[in-house]
């Protein structure tokens, strides 16, 4: 009898399968002392799979450490397996076998993916003078670095917020500089390489971050000149309002027909704010897929590639021999790769981190009361607008903003930040305990907020939980007794803190403060919503409010932004109280360190 079939006799599963790196693959086994990285983000490994020692298998199945999930077992007695890492550094690749016992045990196996290529060209316009340098290299001669024209010029509103220019040391702080974007007038401003930046036939990804100054027509971030017009246009479509990545099947002179194939976003594009995008044309799939703000919108099929031999254009296209769609507003971060990026490399690349490893920001708004005049409070952020109106029954009173809980708010035309994007929100709040008392339980005071059709989109606000008793204070704050030597006690009300969704039926998602709320004290209260994890938090001063994540999906609506009132159908929801410096900023901050530092406690 055959090893083999004593242990299916037996009636025992099979052992760990054997894993079987093929000479035709990019990647090598890592051993106890070393690890050689193979291969990009993206690109197929070559295993075989095969029995252990006296195993007769009749499938396989595997897993890369990046997946959620099995595959389906594959049949055979070996069979080989081509697994797609999606990013680079270790990666575990986990296979099991099963016979006619069933599923047996695992083997596992580490490889290392190497870092991708890189981009072949990237943008940030932190620099000077009538050319963007591009940084991808160092080499001139390899650097394409772009022309300003057409009145194209440099603005303060940059992405990145600061720029640390000299790092901090043990005696020094940092050293900053504010950072810097690509303004274009919709008109004639524009940025362009002398030559092509990717062979269009291959496979390759545009990113750039985006603020769309209007939407009264067609703007294009980015395309590349052929003879005629550009094979792929990565922008805004005024027809539907949406953004969208566009290939042309040919590159006729004016008057032929073309065809275009498109991939457009979910949800309308949001004027005036930053957003993400990023455009793919997979060579090997041929599809093209458009992402926004990390996200991944669509893909379709895309068969008829072409070269476009001519320059790469920020903030214009050709179409039909003619410049057109020029860009209003501004760009930044621009990046170009010949390569298809995976979904993981676009989401790292739409997080924007600066040289510490963490997110960077950009503050699009601040209203400080103390800065008030009359009934508005002007957005001192430098170079962005919206100046928040004030309702009768606000006040402006040393400094603070004050509201009655029936009527007093503030708010202005949003949307203030992309809801599809990350953001940090922020302000200090006061609720108003013995006015709070006189609502209900369950009454939900709204802090800050930006509202869709039917409720918010996104809001910080103090829920009223119910009523506690506190022992009554004396003149010189000592407890007062009864007669009988007990503590005389009063009612007061009781609630907690909360970063998430209010909605009308008070369902929703958000992050709860894990103590009760502190009423008559200035607290400040602190939102973050991460759009490449889907997550958000709560920072009551700089104290992250939960251990974990929590899964959070935005809702984008009409975007008015509001302050002391809640919209879920119709206003209300009034915070009796006081509300003060709110700000607002483009991008998520990571942790109390962060949030810390910059938003202060």
């Amino acid at each position: 009898m055959e090893a083999g079939e004593e242990r299916t006799e037996r009636g025992a599963a099979p052992g760990p399968p054997t894993i079987t790196f093929d000479t035709t693959g990019p990647y090598t086994p890592c051993t106890a002392n070393s690890c050689v990285p193979g291969g990009k983000p993206g690109q197929a490994g070559s295993f075989t799979l095969g029995p252990a020692a006296g195993d007769v298998n009749t499938a396989y199945r595997y897993k890369l450490s990046t997946d959620t999930a099995w595959s389906s077992y594959i049949p055979g007695a070996t069979v080989k397996i081509a697994p797609v890492p999606p990013r680079s550094g270790t990666m575990t690749l986990e296979v099991e076998a099963k016979d006619a016992n069933g599923p047996g045990a695992a083997n596992s196996v580490d490889f290392v993916v190497k870092e991708g290529d890189g981009p072949v060209g990237r943008w940030d316009f932190h620099d000077t003078g009538d050319e963007a340098v591009d940084s991808s290299t160092t080499d001139p001669q390899l650097q394409d670095n772009a022309t300003l024209a057409g009145g194209a010029a440099r603005t303060g509103q940059g992405r990145r917020g600061e720029i640390t220019v000299i790092p901090a040391t043990d005696t020094t702080p940092a050293e900053k500089v504010a950072d810097s974007g690509l303004a274009l007038d919709g008109a004639t401003g524009h940025a362009a390489t002398a030559g092509p930046v990717v062979d269009t036939r291959a496979s390759y990804t545009m990113a750039a971050w985006v603020r769309l100054g209007a939407d009264s027509r067609d703007a294009t971030v980015m395309g590349q000149d052929g003879g005629n017009r550009s094979p792929f246009l990565l922008g805004y479509e005024q027809s539907t309002k949406k953004w969208s990545f566009r290939e042309a099947d040919s590159d006729a002179p004016a008057g032929d027909a073309v065809s275009y194939q498109r991939v457009t976003s979910k949800s309308q594009a949001v004027p005036k704010v930053w957003t993400h995008l990023a455009g793919v044309f997979d060579s090997v799939d041929n599809t093209i897929s458009l992402y926004v703000n990390g996200r991944l919108q669509g893909t379709t099929p895309f068969t008829t590639a072409w070269a476009a031999a001519g320059p790469l254009q920020i903030g214009r296209v050709q179409s039909a021999g003619a410049y057109t769609d020029h860009f209003p507003g501004v760009i930044d971060e621009v990046a170009v790769w010949q390569e298809a990026l995976t979904e993981v490399q676009v989401k790292q690349e739409s997080a924007l981190l600066d040289a510490d490893g963490k997110p960077s920001a950009e503050l699009v708004a601040s209203w400080d009361p103390a800065q008030a005049t009359g009934m508005s409070l002007a957005n001192s952020a430098p170079d962005y607008d919206g100046a928040l109106s004030l309702s009768s029954g606000a006040s402006l009173v040393d400094g603070e903003l004050v509201l009655d809980g029936t009527s007093g708010a503030g708010s202005t035309p949003g949307p203030v930040v992309d809801d599809s994007g990350s953001f940090t929100v922020t302000a200090q709040a006061v609720v108003d305990g013995a006015a709070i008392m006189e609502k209900p339980n369950g009454y939900k005071a709204q802090i800050l907020g930006q509202r869709t059709a039917t409720g918010s989109s996104w809001s910080l606000w103090f829920e009223k939980t119910g009523v506690g008793q506190e022992p009554v204070l004396d003149e010189n704050g000592e407890p007062v007794l009864d007669e009988n030597g007990n503590f005389v006690t009063k009612p007061v009300p009781v609630g907690r803190w909360h970063f998430g969704r209010l909605t009308a039926d008070g369902t929703g998602t958000s992050v709860v403060s894990e103590e009760e709320a502190a009423l008559d004290s200035e607290v400040r209260l602190t939102g973050v919503h991460d759009a490449q994890e889907r997550t958000i938090q709560l920072y009551i001063a700089a104290d992250a409010q939960s251990n974990g994540t929590t899964t959070y999906t935005t809702q984008v609506g009409s975007g008015e932004f509001s302050v002391g009132k809640g919209y879920l159908g119709s206003w209300g929801n009034y915070l009796p109280g006081q509300i003060g410096d709110i700000r607002i900023w483009a991008g998520a901050m990571s942790d109390e360190e962060q949030v810390s530092n910059i938003v202060g406690t």
